[in-house]
């Protein structure tokens, strides 16, 4: 079996996503975190691309987190069943990210003196844009509970973490979207990520 080593900040982030599909996957991986006081000095020189997460695939070191995280569900069968299937669960991936990216533009965006009016305008005019968009692949290519066909993929494990992270700042952003709140229900009744959600520590992102 191929040996799996994560790197990242501690915190769930843009590696939340992998970890889902090795716990989802029953696959063992090595989730190496460290605190932002060592990134410059002891981790940063060390990744592919100056950046993280990453993924030490047998000694081999592999950047850009959605690519690693989709070589994962392909190989742990949890990308579809057919090819059109692979096209549909990587659309609404991308359409998730889009989310994602634009989330963390403004959570993190420390030039902004007001920095809760951004938060607070994003939850307001561009997440819910976001957020029909997902409920509307869901609806073109999902069953109730999952986002495409009828098994889990890495498409609801994406949707249930960022998700996530939106319920952080608003308790009830998704009170407009059944079909996001259905898929996350299906990711939280697995018995492996509830297992793991019972033990995963509180981070600060």
């Amino acid at each position: 079996m191929p040996s799996y080593k994560l790197t990242y900040f501690d915190g769930r982030g843009r590696a939340e996503l992998t970890r889902l599909i090795f716990v989802v996957a029953g696959v063992p991986f090595e989730d190496e975190t460290f605190p932002f006081s060592e990134w410059p000095g002891n981790f940063k020189a060390e990744t592919p691309l100056g950046q993280v997460p990453y993924l030490t695939v047998d000694g081999e070191k592999i950047p850009q987190s959605i690519s690693f995280a989709r070589m994962l569900a392909k190989r742990f069968n949890l990308a579809g069943n057919d090819e059109l299937e692979h096209l549909k669960t990587d659309v609404v991936v991308d359409t998730v990210t889009d989310l994602q990216n634009n989330h963390y533009l403004r959570e993190f965006d420390e030039t902004v003196e007001d920095h809760d009016h951004l938060i607070a305008k994003f939850l307001a005019e561009e997440a819910p844009v976001h957020l029909e968009r997902i409920e509307k692949l869901v609806c073109l290519y999902g069953s109730e509970g999952f986002s495409v066909g009828s098994s889990l993929k890495w498409s609801d494990l994406h949707v249930y973490d960022i998700t996530s992270s939106m319920l952080k700042l608003n308790p009830c952003i998704l009170d407009k979207y059944p079909k996001i709140q259905a898929i996350r229900k299906t990711v939280e009744s697995n018995e492996k990520v509830a297992a793991y959600l019972k033990t995963r520590h509180e981070t600060e992102f």
